[in-house]
């Protein structure tokens, strides 16, 4: 497709199936263009020169809209690949054009991010979040703020005040995966915060932990190393220094699957992590337990049941973190367009005993349901639901 020359605005729509994004804008000024991804609730801007306007389009045109129309002051220019795939475009002279933005010196302001566009940081390369250049890929707005938005949950308890200058961080990510997020912690403490940190990820997939090795001996994170390992298995933190005076210990569990969270929970509890941050995934376990005594309504639709024992089932993993001395906070992790599994646990350990409240509001949705959670099993076997409640 040909670009006239003097365009100055152009509005990409149609998004294809499965898109996130529900439409784009692209606003030349001078020199410069700025690209804005919207979705239904927020908008993610990235700037670029002339130059790029037409790879730009090009990687959104066909790729992610299917539909074009832009303006150079004169006509309005359209596009629409129809559902054969057949290219079909216009052009008509308008009397109305949409105004001119004029940049001003606040273009280059980026949002207030944690990791900002344009920071060199090789892992968001290699993982195509970023540009070799530094800035966000086309479709890769949402990743780069969901990103941001977990390193903001993390750093919102890992401040100055809780984890001073000469703090050495010990962080265990179960069930790591691909790791995007393990080598930006790591990039988060130590390139940001300055802070000697040592970074264990662990999962059971051997390849991705042979490859997640390979990158960080590539960047030379040479605190941050992966193991294969069972979550459920693992008996000591498999970090050096892990609870050593003058240390701050984190457990990580982002989408760990099912019960696998429940394990890196205990885990947590076991070790004495002074903060658990917890993405958790596909909650099966409690839907197949679930009878109600007298709250039938609950268990007669299946979409209505399986959504309550998801939510039951991070209320009472939250709870039984309050039992066992943590305060506990269940918080949204991105928005729901992006994906259900948008809730995040953080848990920060506080001095004294767990609360005989949230014992309480536990043994009753138990005994209301018919539940039986393995977190609340492994406490009982391991000791530490009756030594942590103060019944007082």
């Amino acid at each position: 497709m040909e670009l006239p020359n003097g365009l100055y605005k152009v509005v990409l729509s149609q998004p294809v199936k499965g898109e996130n994004h529900t439409r784009a804008t692209i606003e030349v000024s001078g020199d410069k263009l700025q690209l804005s991804m919207y979705t239904a609730k927020q908008v993610f801007h990235s700037n670029y020169n002339l130059a790029e306007l037409r790879p730009v389009i090009d990687g959104l045109f066909g790729v992610t809209f299917m539909q074009y129309h832009g303006w150079d002051g004169e006509y309005e220019y359209s596009a629409r690949i129809s559902k054969k795939g057949k290219l079909l475009t216009s052009r008509k002279k308008v009397a109305c054009q949409p105004r001119k933005t004029n940049f001003t010196e606040g273009f280059n302001r980026q949002k207030n991010y944690i990791i900002a566009e344009g920071e060199a940081i090789p892992a968001l390369v290699d993982m195509s979040v970023f540009t070799k250049d530094g800035k966000i890929a086309a479709r890769m707005g949402d990743k780069f703020g969901q990103i941001n938005r977990f390193l903001e949950l993390l750093s919102d308890e890992t401040g100055v005040e809780a984890v001073p200058e000469g703090t050495s961080v010990n962080i265990v990510d179960f069930g790591c995966g691909k790791s995007y997020l393990t080598f930006l912690v790591y990039h988060y403490f130590v390139v940001i915060r300055g802070l000697r940190v040592n970074i264990c990820g662990m999962d059971l997939d051997a390849h991705v932990v042979k490859t997640c090795s390979a990158a960080a001996d590539k960047y030379g994170y040479s605190n941050l190393k992966f193991v294969q390992g069972d979550i459920g298995k693992q008996v000591s933190p498999p970090v050096a220094g892990w609870g050593s005076e003058g240390s701050f210990n984190i457990v990580i569990s982002l989408h760990a699957c099912d019960t696998a969270t429940d394990y890196a929970l205990f885990n947590a509890i076991k070790w004495g992590a002074d903060l658990i941050c917890a993405v958790p995934c596909c909650q099966h376990e409690l839907k197949a337990q679930m009878r109600p005594r007298s709250l039938e309504l609950f268990s007669r639709y299946g979409i209505i049941k399986e959504r309550i024992a998801a939510l039951a089932t991070d209320a009472i993993r939250s709870n039984l973190l309050e039992v066992c001395g943590y305060k506990a906070q269940i918080i949204e992790f991105i928005d729901m367009e992006h994906t259900p599994k948008n809730l995040l646990i953080r848990a920060r350990k506080r001095v004294g005993k767990g609360s005989k409240g949230a014992w309480d509001e536990v043994a009753r949705i138990v005994e209301e349901f018919g539940f039986e959670p393995i977190l609340l099993r492994l406490l009982y076997d391991g000791g530490f639901v009756y030594n942590s409640i103060d019944t007082n």
